[in-house]
């Protein structure tokens, strides 16, 4: 009696020893992986910063930047500026229809892009008797390239008047057959505005 009592609570014991070993190996294969999982997620790389997602300026002497704007400028001088629809295309941008400011037509368009650039203020000026001798102003929004160097052979560079509080150093050129300026910033390096006179 006593043997089949012992012999008993042999087999229950280990039938619970081994009960006991399965739900551990169970519990293991499940937190194996999560403990994975939590480490691999610990070591992703932080989302990237908004500051470097933010736009960045065209870099100073930059030479695909200078030479695309160059080469846009060039270009533009070779369109007639009676042609509106070639300086359309050329700024992309709409300018309006003309309107009369004394001797001469105005005709004006608030954005557009020349070079990479975003130009702003957009205005083409003309006697109102031969729009064929007109000047095109506009303005180079932030961010700008930087002019440390002569971009054409025949350019010369003017500093500020000193006469004139608001004057700005600029670049003046001949480009093919019109006269090409390019206004600066008090640092003599960043580019503000552009003008273009054809006579």
């Amino acid at each position: 009696m006593n043997a089949w009592v012992e012999k008993c609570a042999s087999s229950s014991q280990g039938g619970l020893r081994r009960r006991l070993w399965i739900a551990a190996r169970r519990r293991l294969a499940i937190a194996i992986p999560a403990l994975v999982l939590t480490a691999c997620s610990s070591a992703a790389p932080p989302p990237p910063s908004d500051h470097l997602n933010q736009r960045q300026p065209v870099e100073s002497g930059s030479e695909t930047g200078m030479e695309r704007f160059k080469n846009d400028i060039e270009r533009l001088t070779k369109v007639r500026f009676d042609d509106v629809d070639a300086l359309n295309e050329q700024l992309h941008t709409h300018l309006g229809e003309p309107t009369r400011q004394g001797l001469r037509d105005e005709r004006t368009a608030e954005r557009g892009n020349l070079g990479g650039l975003e130009i702003q203020n957009i205005t083409l000026r003309s006697p109102a008797d031969d729009p064929t001798h007109a000047t095109l102003v506009f303005e180079v929004a932030p961010p700008s390239i930087a002019l440390g160097e002569i971009i054409w052979e025949e350019s010369a560079m003017y500093p500020p008047h000193p006469d004139a509080p608001d004057s700005r150093p600029y670049w003046s050129a001949q480009v093919n057959s019109a006269k090409v300026v390019l206004g600066l910033s008090l640092d003599h390096k960043t580019l503000t505005y552009v003008s273009i006179s054809q006579r």
